[in-house]
């Protein structure tokens, strides 16, 4: 079962270290599966190698025997939250190729785990660039979330209000002169 409760669970693996193949139990918590259905309260979810596996009312949920078990009585566990508006053009995700993962982690902490995202779409940014943190991401070197991307910005004339950005960050991007 697939279900996107990935807010509490993805911070709460990132705290505690657990190793993504280990089993995961999350018992006791307030579970709300989509905003349209009520709340399963004492609710519990196991999870295998990042999916998961079952979610319910705790004394419906087999917990296996070799479970790390994280007790969330008194928390929430929610579907992790789209951001459909990014630019991957902080400063500090520029140059993702020569940049420390320790120091992106943070970054992606700030701008994207911290607030539930799971998922990114990322509406104009350079386009390498965005393909590196989305290769370093996926291969878990880094904590962050799924990235899609429409690539390149199209304008036919650079937009006055990123020029000076544009340049202090070495970034480039042609002009489109034809439809």
């Amino acid at each position: 079962m697939r279900i996107g409760l990935a807010l509490l669970l993805s911070l709460m693996f990132i705290a505690s270290g657990v190793a993504r193949t280990a089993d995961v139990a999350l018992i006791g918590a307030k579970i709300y599966t989509s905003p349209t259905d009520p709340p399963i309260e004492n609710g519990s979810t196991v999870v295998r190698d990042g999916l998961i596996l079952s979610v319910g009312p705790s004394s419906t949920i087999k917990i296996p025997h070799s479970a790390t078990i994280i007790d969330c009585r008194g928390l929430v566990v929610t579907a992790g939250f789209w951001n459909s508006h990014v630019h991957i053009l902080a400063p500090a995700l520029l140059h993702i190729q020569d940049s420390d993962a320790k120091k992106l982690d943070q970054e992606l902490d700030t701008m994207f785990n911290r607030w539930g995202f799971t998922t990114v779409f990322d509406i104009a940014s350079e386009l390498d660039n965005t393909l590196a943190l989305r290769r370093r991401i996926e291969s878990g070197e880094l904590r962050g979330p799924r990235i899609l991307t429409v690539g390149e910005p199209i304008w036919t004339i650079e937009p006055v209000y990123v020029r000076d950005f544009l340049r202090q960050n070495h970034i480039h991007v042609e002009n489109t002169e034809t439809p």
